[in-house]
């Protein structure tokens, strides 16, 4: 992907359901998030989920409510689908609750240190999905299921290492694997995990979506990239 000075953020029409059609008041940019798990969800993992429904400026947890954070996202397009599909979600054995808040953007506070990790700023990542209108629509808005969509590992990536790469990170192993037959010139790979469940799937995403593989010799790490399937079983 080349480099890009402004950033383009795609809107996508809103849903019959949303406040826009009810006479409501807009909804915002930023969603509030709460049930967070408190020693395993970071700021990095909040991201690796709610990319997959828009950009993610910023996430922010609040140190006055533990498991609970605020993501400021690239409109209020991304908040509605991210609250669509990830309300009352399973999380490491915790229901999230995902809505608008009242915020209109996430600052990190005046006592704020960086070392803490209660903050990141997300604006300039590689791994944002919507920065581009081609790029936007490469991807399919899909609430959680337990067959992830992976991409963009390479070609020495096999069933074994997937696993093991489970078992490191501390995440419910898959039950299924399928790989895609990959074209001659192609330098990745791309195909399907399944899981018992749902909450596993989305455990494993939260954890493992763009863990950086690195192969012997290469110069620049593969990031790997997940996201939930269309297919709802192998």
């Amino acid at each position: 992907m080349g480099t890009r000075d402004t950033p383009e953020l795609v809107a996508y029409p809103l849903p019959q359901t949303s406040s826009y059609f009810h006479g409501g008041p807009p909804v915002g940019s930023v969603a509030m998030v709460s049930g967070l798990h408190q020693e395993k969800m970071n700021c990095s993992h909040v991201f690796n989920l709610f990319c997959l429904y828009g950009n993610v400026e910023k996430v922010k947890f609040m140190k006055t409510i533990p498991g609970t954070a605020l993501v400021e996202m690239g409109d209020e397009y991304a908040v509605e689908r991210a609250v669509t599909h990830l309300n009352n979600v399973k999380v490491f054995g915790k229901r999230l609750n995902v809505c608008v808040s009242k915020q209109h953007s996430v600052v990190p506070s005046q006592v704020f240190e960086p070392e803490d990790g209660s903050y990141k700023d997300f604006s300039m990542s590689k791994n944002n999905r919507f920065t581009s209108a081609g790029q936007a629509s490469k991807n399919i808005i899909q609430p959680p299921s337990c067959v992830l969509h992976f991409y963009n590992v390479p070609l020495t990536m096999d069933e074994s290492i997937f696993q093991k790469l489970c078992e490191d990170h501390d995440v419910p192993k898959f039950i299924k694997y399928k790989v895609f037959d990959a074209k001659p010139s192609s330098k990745t790979l791309s195909g399907l995990l399944e899981w018992e469940t749902k909450n596993e799937a989305v455990e494993a995403l939260t954890v493992l979506n763009h863990y950086q593989v690195r192969v012997p010799n290469g110069s620049n790490p593969y990031t790997v990239k997940l996201c939930f399937s269309t297919s709802s079983h192998l």
